[in-house]
């Protein structure tokens, strides 16, 4: 995997309005929710970035302050890493620039067709880093 050091990432923004349909018997949104919008929005990065291959999901959640009706979150995802047909990811669930959750996902590239693992090529893993020339202009809305 290449090593692009801390901050180097593609972040993909993913903006979420808080629906009466995401609040629980507690007022405020449900852990369930957090995983349909991780999904969603890596789901949304993926597409823009890789070829029509499935995924299969792994999740890890760490939930940091309550979401209420009526907010609007920020899902910003980013690739991690990667390694023969895995990707990590990590989506951080903001608002007003604080961490409401963050979700660590591995991504697992299925062929659609064979149903086999896919080798994350090159020419695909180029799309998670920025490039120089974006890491000086991106530099303030990175992590």
């Amino acid at each position: 995997m290449p090593d692009h050091g801390p901050g180097r990432y593609v972040e993909y923004r993913h903006p979420i309005r808080v629906g009466p349909g995401a609040i629980d018997d507690l007022d405020h949104v449900n852990n369930a929710i957090y995983l349909m919008w991780m999904q969603e929005a890596v789901n949304a990065y993926w597409r823009k970035t890789a070829p029509p291959e499935q995924v299969a999901h792994r999740h890890d959640v760490v939930y940091h302050r309550p979401a209420v009706l009526h907010d609007l979150i920020v899902a910003v995802v980013r690739v991690i890493g990667h390694q023969g047909c895995r990707a990590h990811f990590e989506t951080r669930f903001e608002r007003n620039g604080e961490d409401v959750a963050i979700v660590e996902s591995t991504l697992v590239c299925i062929d659609r067709g064979s149903r086999q693992l896919v080798r994350i090529r090159p020419d695909l893993a180029q799309h998670f880093y920025l490039r120089d020339t974006e890491a000086t202009t991106a530099s303030g809305a990175m992590r």
